[in-house]
């Protein structure tokens, strides 16, 4: 039995197709699927994003629902099942058709476009999407029509063989077979048309028909058209009844009704007529059948199929045969006793107990078939002549190349990466590309990126311009889209919406992103869904000013989406276990710019003083990143006024772009008479200019006042470095800072910055006993661990190794 068997059931979250003949036998297997397979045998749901969330009759008979992937890497072999393969876009579910493990199984409902293509398909790009649609389905093992009509039409159009086809048919609604058949009525109250506002439903026949007979013309039976005519179209119809000499009152049209009550319509019915001019199949037929009311069909093949005796056929264009059958039905009781007598023994193969446990006999058949086929074929495929030997010696070279990788089936694992690449200026951008340059050695890694003129990462193989196609292709082993809270990263988000796949979030709130380019209703909305409280659009720009008031972080959306989710950061981690019941899995965030040991010593440290025009003699405390309000820059002036009215020196570097008021700044400045102590490098800073002022820092202070369990970038460097550093309490312990990182309150005083500053000043003199413990840090929190651990999750092979 399979690991899992996996549904495509978009089919049922779509309002047009989950209550109609697709979705109601697409229902009736999932619901049937967990007493046809082995214990432990997982039941996935293939959904799409874009549509309405399945409904809870539907989720329930599942274990999970994934948009557009198989069950868990390293699972069984697993079965999927295609419930309506002409409907959806096959793009969705294109890796799986194209997974070798797979058994991939279609229920083919019909093929009515192409009978009518001036009707369904009327333009070119509706005809090429029909057309893509049918060489997806043409990709399956095995198809499961719904008649032996559509099965001739899989021969005719795909060149399927008939040993790959078994027919199985929608169910009768249990409503149908929890009554007794039908009594004939004395007088019927009615003729009961099923259909809907399709010209293909002919229901224009029997309005005529229903119009010409004497039952309808002395109102003995009233037509009933049921269907959800709209306005227009029952505007039309009556208009075609009066001029074939109807009366208004013996036409009634209704909407959708509910299953008992459409029971009763039928039940009381003279007779049911299904006038369509294609089906696939027709439940109204088998469903009439079941209550025991005679059934009268156009003679197109999926009726004769169905009803068999031709005497209760018509052409769909002959209303006046239809209409001496509607009057001899209802006057002539034994001609219509001869008719439910013939009918009776037509409709029990269409209970949903008995199409069900067809459907999974043979389905299980048809797979041990295929994997006994798969099987037999191996040897001989290994048992190779000579060509096999050429292969075998191109294998070894291509071995020795791949530098000991691990491997997948034997192979190097292929990696799509999704997400902004250098020259963006995106710190993530950054990490990304120190990403590569480790991972490179593990596997085949491919950046797909929106950022242009993205140049080659070193590590990477390719870079091209993001789009589905990782998603789409099995080439890939493994998709990994790159999030954080910028515009650089909207194409993917988008893509991770529709597709899922493993993530890295790199950010701890996703508020600007949502805000400022998904809108204020969709971020409201998933505020209020975290918190589970109203949010008022106010609260929103309240966030926006002040970080320190955040209260949800906007990752419900992305972890949801996510399989599985990366964090850098712990407290991440236990937020969404909190907030969203999602097991994130922590990295430790990594040292992404190299410092070089000579780089550290004192003459280069110097060296970069001199750069930045910092004094030999001079104190200089470096704060790194832009300058805004969640990085506490007000008091980390107020604390430079109270070291230096302690007698500390100390001058204050604001390095990063200003991003908040500079007015503000500058007139505190002044009020504290800091002007000559303070120094704003507030222009592109360059890489040089970055690494040097951080080399020349005689302290660093690294404030944050988001919370959340945030991280900084900067603050890794200054780690690296080895340069004691000022850290509220909530960052230092997201970053698992060591012991030269001084910790403050979340809230702090200045006072308290400037004891911390003080401190971290004097603790320099034992730089060198903290040096172990800076190497240590970097170990831990280096891209060969990340990449390490970045594969063990994925379940990337990291033991075998390629032969040399």
């Amino acid at each position: 039995m399979p690991g899992a068997v996996v549904f495509d059931v978009r089919c049922l979250q779509d309002v047009g197709f989950r209550d109609r003949g697709v979705g109601r036998l697409g229902a009736n297997l999932v619901r049937s699927a967990r007493s046809h397979v082995a214990a432990g045998t997982r039941i996935i749901g293939i959904v799409d994003p874009a549509l309405p969330p399945l409904e809870q009759r539907f989720a329930m008979h599942l274990d999970e629902q994934r948009p557009g992937r198989l069950a868990p890497e390293g699972a069984r072999p697993s079965w999927f099942v295609q419930l309506s393969p002409m409907t959806h876009d096959p793009l969705l579910i294109g890796r799986i058709l194209d997974e070798a493990r797979t058994f991939k199984a279609a229920v083919v409902h019909d093929f009515i476009p192409l009978s009518a293509p001036e009707q369904y398909l009327p333009t070119l790009a509706h005809k090429f999407d029909y057309t893509s649609k049918l060489k997806w389905l043409s990709r399956y093992d095995h198809f499961f029509p719904n008649s032996h009509h559509t099965k001739a039409e899989i021969i005719r159009l795909l060149g399927i063989p008939e040993r790959r086809i078994t027919v199985s048919p929608p169910p009768i609604d249990a409503a149908f077979l929890r009554v007794p058949a039908a009594t004939p009525a004395a007088r019927p109250a009615h003729i009961l048309v099923v259909g809907g506002a399709d010209r293909r439903k002919n229901v224009d026949c029997a309005i005529g028909a229903h119009a010409n007979s004497r039952v309808g013309r002395t109102g003995r039976a009233h037509l009933l058209v049921l269907g959800g005519y709209p306005a227009e179209w029952q505007q039309r119809l009556r208009a075609l009844y009066a001029d074939q000499g109807g009366s208004q009152h013996h036409l009634r049209f209704l909407d959708y009704v509910a299953d008992e009550e459409l029971v009763a319509l039928y039940r009381s019915a003279g007779c049911i007529v299904a006038p369509s001019r294609a089906e696939g199949f027709s439940i109204p037929v088998a469903e009439g059948m079941a209550v025991g009311v005679p059934v009268f069909a156009s003679a197109i093949p999926a009726h004769c199929e169905l009803i068999e005796n031709p005497r209760w056929l018509f052409d769909s264009e002959d209303h006046l045969r239809l209409a001496y059958l509607m009057d001899r039905v209802t006057v002539d009781a034994a001609f219509r006793a001869e008719i439910i007598q013939d009918q009776a023994g037509r409709w029990q193969r269409f209970q949903a107990h008995e199409v069900a446990q067809a459907f999974w006999g043979n389905l299980g058949k048809q797979a041990a078939a295929a994997a006994a086929a798969a099987a037999a074929a191996a040897p001989a495929a290994v048992a190779a002549p000579a060509a096999a030997a050429a292969a075998a010696v191109a294998a070894v070279a291509a071995a020795a190349a791949a530098a000991a990788a691990p491997l997948v089936g034997g192979r190097r694992p292929q990696i799509a990466v999704l997400g902004p690449l250098p020259p963006d200026r995106s710190g993530v951008a950054d990490y990304t590309a120190a990403t590569f340059k480790e991972l490179g050695k593990l596997a085949d890694l491919h950046a797909f990126t929106a950022t242009r003129s993205a140049v080659l990462p070193e590590g990477a193989v390719a870079v091209v311009p993001i789009s589905a196609v990782p998603h789409l292709t099995t080439r890939f082993d493994r998709v990994i889209s790159v999030m954080g809270n910028s515009h650089f990263h909207l194409e993917v988000y988008r893509l991770l919406m529709r597709y899922g796949g493993a993530c890295i979030e790199h950010d701890n709130r996703l508020l600007g992103f949502y805000r400022n380019l998904l809108g204020e209703a969709h971020t409201i909305e998933l505020a209020q869904r975290e918190l589970g409280r109203p949010v008022a659009g106010g609260e929103l720009d309240r966030w926006l000013a002040d970080e320190s008031s955040l209260e949800a972080t906007f990752l419900g959306e992305v972890a949801a989406r996510s399989e599985p989710l990366f964090v850098h950061s712990r407290g991440t981690a236990r937020i969404v276990q909190e907030r969203f019941g999602i097991e994130a899995t922590y990295l430790p965030f990594s040292v992404y710019r190299a410092w070089g040991e000579y780089e550290l010593g004192p003459g280069s440290r110097a060296s970069a003083r001199s750069r930045v025009g910092i004094g030999r003699d001079e104190l200089a405390i470096v704060t790194l990143g832009y300058v805004g309000a969640a990085k506490a820059p007000f008091d980390c002036l107020w604390a430079l006024d109270v070291l230096r009215g302690w007698g500390i020196p100390a001058k204050l570097y604001f390095v990063g772009e200003i991003a908040t008021e500079w007015a503000p700044l500058a007139r505190l400045c002044a009020e504290l008479e800091l002007t000559q102590h303070v120094r704003f490098v507030s222009n592109y800073v360059s890489e040089s200019d970055y690494r040097s002022y951080l080399l020349a820092a005689d302290a660093t202070v690294q404030l944050r006042t988001h919370l959340l369990g945030g991280l900084s970038g900067a603050m890794l460097d200054c780690i690296a470095v080895g340069v004691p550093t000022v850290a509220n309490h909530d960052l230092a312990e997201s970053m698992e800072a060591p012991s030269f990182v001084f910790r403050v309150p979340d809230r702090p005083s200045p006072v308290l910055i400037a004891e911390a500053l003080a401190t971290a000043l004097d603790s320099r003199a034992a730089a060198a006993a903290w040096d172990e413990e800076r190497r240590a840090y970097c170990d831990v929190h280096s891209f060969r661990r990340y990449a390490e651990q970045l594969c063990a999750a994925l379940a990337l092979d990291t033991t075998q190794r390629a032969a040399a």
